[in-house]
């Protein structure tokens, strides 16, 4: 055969074999790439963000009881003989009941109990009366869209205040309860700011759909991702802690994806591809494609072995081994952890713990800050999932922070 001819012949076959796997890869990125479309109008959650009731009650109950401490709160009231007392309470929080509320299907009804004095002063006079106050109030969680993201908040429907019968302040000659009460309960419900819960999505994680429910202990946020591949099977958060977050593996695996084929060529002229990932406990597998789209063009498929770990209440994703599996003909070997170490699939899995958590504000209400931990993350039943603890730290009057530790409800919220 002549040279000429067999050149012709190699030049063709190596042509064939490019588009070949040009066509294998461009297949596999429109399938991670894929636009998943509206939420429909029924969907199954693949993530689940639950904060307990408790934790709720808590932010509530403290804008409640800054109102009654407030040194601008004051009652004018007009004695019979035309002079005006002045009435202040002097109040502090005694106990927390958290119950079920009929009015939505995220409401919750929080009944708080205060005790203390009513101080007054007429003139040169004055005095105090010990008082017990009692706020029952209905809580309606609902969300509003803020930029790229969505937050969840709470906000007061209605409040009623119930005091002791026929209070009275025997030297100013008034019944209290019935100005009391109308003034207590028109401070409580004007103006009572929406509480934020959690901010759910961001410009790179967006999501489609979000859905409130109130589950016997926690507020329970349903969310649809913005992922093209959805698992077949429901999932099933293990709802503990102050917070909890799952996300299904499957749609982390479809997020990690999408990113990688965004981010393009990687270094030794390679392109990334996760197509499995599962997580048991603190130990994950993945398995990682590699794509050589230069020359004739190749693929090799590697199984990628790694742990969890928790360091400064964030997650990380820690690739320990590789085994190397099926490949193309002509495929070369590339370390995949150097390609891992860059942080372009791993760190999306990580980001994407963070499309859903409670709201970490740095001053939700009135000057106290939220601070949220990690205390665990594990992986099973094909969710990976988080759940951790939450303190609210208050200014005190030097303006250092100093920890609030939450009430426990003396309740709990009964199905419906």
């Amino acid at each position: 055969m002549k040279p000429a001819l067999i050149s012709s012949l190699l030049a063709l076959s190596m042509a064939g074999c490019g588009p070949s796997i040009l066509s294998q890869y461009e297949d596999a990125k429109l399938e991670a790439l894929a636009d998943p479309g509206a939420a429909p109008a029924s969907w199954t959650a693949d993530g689940e963000l639950g904060i307990s009731w408790d934790l709720v009650t808590a932010l509530a109950v403290r804008e409640l009881q800054q109102r009654l401490e407030s040194p601008d709160s004051t009652l004018k009231i007009q004695l019979p003989l035309g002079a005006t007392a002045t009435i202040v309470p002097d109040v502090e929080l005694k106990d927390t009941t958290v119950g079920p509320a009929k009015a939505c299907e995220a409401c919750v009804k929080v009944e708080a109990g205060f005790d203390g004095e009513l101080d007054w002063t007429l003139g040169s006079l004055d005095g105090a009366v010990p008082i017990d106050i009692d706020v029952t109030s209905v809580l309606e969680v609902a969300t509003r869209e803020s930029g790229d993201s969505t937050v969840v908040e709470a906000t007061m429907r209605r409040a009623s205040v119930t005091l002791p019968e026929g209070l009275q302040v025997n030297r100013l000659r008034v019944d209290l309860e019935g100005p009391l009460i109308e003034w207590l309960e028109d401070r409580i419900e004007q103006e009572f700011p929406p509480v934020p819960l959690a901010e759910i999505g961001d410009e790179d994680l967006p999501v489609r759909a979000l859905r409130l429910a109130a589950e016997q202990r926690y507020l329970q946020i349903e969310v649809l991702t913005s992922s093209p591949v959805r698992s077949g099977t429901a999932l099933v958060p293990k709802a503990t802690g102050d917070w909890y977050l799952a996300l299904d593996e499957t749609v982390l695996l479809g997020l990690a994806r999408r990113e990688a084929f965004e981010a393009g060529e990687l270094d030794y002229e390679v392109y990334a591809d996760p197509r499995s990932l599962h997580v048991d406990h603190q130990a994950f597998t993945m398995g990682l494609r590699l794509w050589r789209l230069a020359g004739a063009g190749w693929w090799r498929d590697y199984q990628v072995s790694g742990t969890l770990s928790l360091e400064d209440g964030e997650i990380g994703l820690e690739p320990k081994t590789v085994v190397e599996q099926e490949a193309s003909r002509g495929a070369a070997f590339v370390d995949p952890l150097a390609l891992l170490a860059q942080g372009i699939i791993l760190d999306t899995i990580e980001d994407a713990l963070r499309i859903a958590r409670p709201a970490e504000l740095s001053e939700p209400i009135g000057g106290a800050k939220l601070v949220l931990t990690v205390d665990s993350a594990s992986g099973g039943n094909g969710a990976l999932s988080l759940k951790g603890s939450a303190t609210i730290e208050e200014k005190s009057k030097g303006g250092k922070q100093k920890q609030t530790k939450k009430k426990k409800a003396k309740g709990s919220r009964g199905q419906r």
